[in-house]
């Protein structure tokens, strides 16, 4: 969980400087990669669109966790209505709307899959809190009228704990949320650079037009989806 929160601070990092005038250069010691047609190092180009999306879903997470531990604690008359929220990907409720207003930008795209994920780990957080709810400790708590800062003092490292096991799931759900709307066009505009936007420039190139910086994305996107494949433990 640490890593990715990590990359929160790359959502401050500037966009790279423009130079059309250096447009498609080839490979070269100066520029392994090449530049892309707007004159930016297509390598540094490559790892601040990653640190980008990565930075994105680790902000989503946290508004989904957030969101979650609410709807978790406070929700249970309406569980109904979660379980239905639950019955659709994010993605289904996301994909017509983006459609419809010409894409979504980076803030609205960020809160709207905090809150579309968020249903999906009620579930989780609600067994974790109603075992600690039900728990000795917490009758004790409630019984001694221990002030609630004290309390969130103490369990504080317990929560940071049971959160944390869920943080990857939310992670990847708005990793790939954000990665898909962009590959289709509907995500975040030029201002916003992430893996997804760079592999709607160039995927239709690779075929004919191949440049490393289009298969670098590829693997790197690749790569991140065999990192989440979860391993089998003895």
């Amino acid at each position: 969980m640490r890593w990715r929160l990590a990359f929160l601070g790359a959502l401050l990092i500037p966009e790279l400087a423009l130079d059309p005038f250096r447009g498609g250069l080839t490979a070269t010691l100066r520029h392994p990669f090449g530049t892309d047609d707007l004159g930016r190092d297509a390598l540094l180009r490559l790892a601040l669109a990653a640190a980008h999306s990565l930075g994105f879903a680790s902000g989503c997470a946290l508004l989904a966790l957030s969101l979650g531990l609410l709807l978790a604690w406070q929700g249970q008359r309406f569980l109904g209505l979660w379980s239905a929220l639950r019955s659709l990907p994010p993605l289904l409720f996301l994909l017509p709307m983006a459609a419809a207003m010409g894409g979504l930008p980076a803030l609205p795209l960020g809160l709207l899959l905090g809150g579309l994920i968020a249903p999906h780990l009620e579930p989780a957080l609600r067994v974790r809190i109603n075992h600690f709810r039900h728990s000795p400790a917490w009758a004790v708590e409630r019984t001694l009228g221990a002030p609630w800062p004290s309390t969130l003092r103490r369990w504080a490292p317990w929560g940071w704990q049971q959160t944390a096991a869920i943080f990857p799931s939310a992670w990847l759900a708005a990793l790939w949320g954000e990665a898909t709307l962009s590959t289709l066009g509907l995500g975040p505009g030029p201002g916003h650079d992430s893996l997804g936007r760079l592999l709607a420039e160039e995927l239709p190139r690779i075929g004919s037009d191949p440049s490393p910086l289009g298969w670098a994305a590829l693997g790197t996107v690749l790569l991140l989806a065999w990192s989440s494949v979860p391993r089998a433990t003895a």
